[in-house]
């Protein structure tokens, strides 16, 4: 799977760019800070072939991939970027 469209999966289970007012990353995590955290489909999100953890933790939706981290990271940025156009 490309990370682009590893991205694309990881994106729709958090409930789409719309829902996303902040996303980071450290060496293990992207971290999201989500406007409606209801929004996101932690079920589907923890089934995705890419995600190997996804926990809640200090206001932040953390998902740990099982590859591919900064790949994905940067391609969500890119998503979220152009979206933040429409």
């Amino acid at each position: 799977m490309t990370s682009i469209a590893a991205a694309v999966e990881v994106l729709s289970a958090v409930g789409g760019a719309a829902n996303v007012v902040r996303l980071t990353r450290c060496w293990s995590r992207l971290r999201f800070v989500l406007a409606d955290p209801a929004c996101a489909d932690l079920e589907i999100l923890g089934r995705l072939r890419t995600v190997a953890v996804v926990v809640f933790q200090g206001g932040e939706l953390q998902v740990a991939l099982s590859q591919g981290l900064v790949e994905v990271f940067e391609a969500l940025r890119l998503q979220l970027t152009s979206s933040a156009g429409d």
